[in-house]
């Protein structure tokens, strides 16, 4: 196989995406590296808003408006990942009302359409709101499925020759005479190393951007912060609600798809791996939730979950949300490039702005088209709302795999099919599959079943696979188990432990 690419792509999150689809669509070779399974850092970990540019409206100006720009071409060009929801921004009783003008006037230089309404309509909008609420600001927010971003751009891109390698690890960089000339990367399903060879490097490495920029001997100063969010089990608005304050803890409810998303948290963290979500944080986001939306504190929570959100640190700063939430993009002058920072909503112009300097450095003289050419699906008219899910079940033929997010067997297959896949994680970013109220309990072990019977897996190797999906599925259970939950998680125990004898496997 000849492995010499125009660039390699570190990181397969929606930046690393973009980058993929923007320099395909410009004709370059690309091969895209992602050391687990795609989206599966802070892209992942992120709370599935798009941002109208409110929130950091009076903190950072430009950012906004680089958010807003950005949301009017999500729409245009994701339809398919995309829920216009619309946002409200809200006080509630001993907020200060001070900052209501500041939010406004911000908005008003930003050039960002945002409307002050009376707590009635406010109301109307979202019935489930607080009647303690004073202040309501619609803005132009939405909800986004950000598994389904990313595979969307690397559908196109691998429809346009682009290779992507998950599971894929880089260990080093191959560096010839002072300049980064490619790879050594280790495939993890075949336990392997590989040597892969590129004219550039791009870092779009995420929280991870700085162990790569020191293999090529440069310091890139990143500030890593954690946040958690927390899911239930049912819708409990249907727009995305913010706290009209400035940034803080547990100030954004999301509603998306199926389950409504809560958060957020920013703690300092020095470390990347094995993060934990505190009880604290979960109280601090259910109590301040609940000034807005009271129903929350009635509401299942299936789980939660954490990320690491990497920010370039700056002198100035002493606290991470007083750190810029743009992004900043690193020519290192030896054949790699670093982006780092920015936002979800951004990934598109980053990817842009990256692909722009690439192409700079390859002398290839294409222009960027992905602000106005959409993505696969969006192309065929796709739409993302459940209830289109359950429309095109109406072939009662069709086997259902997951019950809870309504995810078929033949869905299941066609990614196998594609794949070969030996990670349930890689069937549940494309499919929703064990992302419902039982997280897994009743499909992870169909889906294995799919897997034996298409000699993707073993019996060792597919116990091991399943293991790992259900332990990662209970790492965000813990946090927030409660009451009649333990009882359920019990009955998941029992079927895996008991009947399939999990519990005794040795996993070498």
């Amino acid at each position: 196989m000849n492995n010499i690419f125009d660039l390699i792509i570190i990181g397969g999150g929606s930046t690393g995406a973009g980058i993929a689809r923007d320099m395909a669509m410009r004709g370059a070779k690309v091969l895209l590296l992602e050391r687990n399974y795609l989206a599966s850092g802070a892209t992942g970990a992120c709370q599935a808003l798009v941002h109208s540019g409110c929130r950091y409206v009076t903190q950072d100006i430009e950012t906004a408006k680089e958010c807003f720009k950005e949301n009017m071409i999500i729409r245009k060009i994701a339809k398919s990942c995309v829920e216009e929801t619309g946002g409200l921004f809200v006080t509630v009783k001993g907020d200060d009302e001070s900052y209501v003008d500041l939010f406004l006037e911000a908005n008003e230089k930003a050039k960002i359409p945002v409307t002050l309404i009376n707590k009635d309509e406010g109301l109307k909008i979202e019935p489930n709101l607080s009647n303690n609420i004073e202040k309501v600001v619609k803005v132009p927010d939405a909800a986004i499925d950000p598994f389904k971003l990313v595979i969307e751009n690397i559908k196109a891109a691998l429809e346009l020759g682009a290779k992507i390698y998950t599971h894929t690890e880089v260990l080093d960089l191959i560096v010839e005479k002072g300049k980064v000339c490619g790879v050594v990367a280790f495939d993890k399903r075949q336990k392997e190393k590989k040597s892969l060879r590129a004219r550039l490097v791009i870092n779009a490495s995420g929280a991870w951007g700085s162990k790569i920029a020191k293999m090529a001997g440069y310091d890139l100063p990143l500030s890593y912060s954690k946040g958690s969010i927390l899911i239930t089990n049912s819708r409990l608005t249907n727009v995305v609600v913010n706290r009209l304050r400035p940034p803080s803890d547990g100030d954004i409810i999301v509603p998306s798809e199926t389950v409504t998303l809560l958060g957020t948290t920013s703690v300092t963290v020095k470390q990347l791996d094995n993060l934990q979500i505190t009880y604290t944080e979960v109280e601090t986001i259910i109590n301040e939730i609940a000034k807005m939306v009271p129903a929350v504190r009635n509401a299942r929570f299936l789980r939660a979950y954490t990320g690491v959100r990497p920010l370039f640190k700056e002198k100035k700063a002493t606290d991470d949300r007083n750190i810029s939430r743009g992004f900043r993009i690193f020519d290192h002058k030896n054949g790699m490039i670093s982006i780092i920072g920015g936002k979800m909503i951004t990934y598109r112009l980053m990817a842009e702005k990256v692909s722009d300097l690439a192409c700079k450095i390859l002398g290839i003289k294409q222009e960027c088209k992905t602000h106005v050419l959409p993505l696969p699906s969006t192309l065929k008219g796709m739409k993302l709302k459940a209830k289109h899910r359950l429309s095109s079940l109406s072939d009662k033929n069709k086997s259902i795999l997951c019950e809870c997010e309504l995810i078929t067997k033949d869905e299941v297959e066609e990614v196998l099919s594609k794949t070969k896949t030996k990670d349930l994680n890689d069937i549940r970013i494309e499919t929703r599959m064990g992302m419902g109220t039982c997280q897994g309990t009743f499909c992870a072990h169909h889906a294995l079943g799919l897997m034996a019977k298409m000699d993707i897996v073993n019996e060792k190797n597919g116990n091991k696979s399943l293991i790992d999906f259900l332990e990662r599925r209970w790492r965000g259970i813990l946090p927030v188990i409660d009451g009649d939950q333990i009882k359920e998680e019990q009955l998941t125990e029992g079927i895996y432990a008991e009947i399939f004898n999990l519990d005794k496997e040795r996993i070498e």
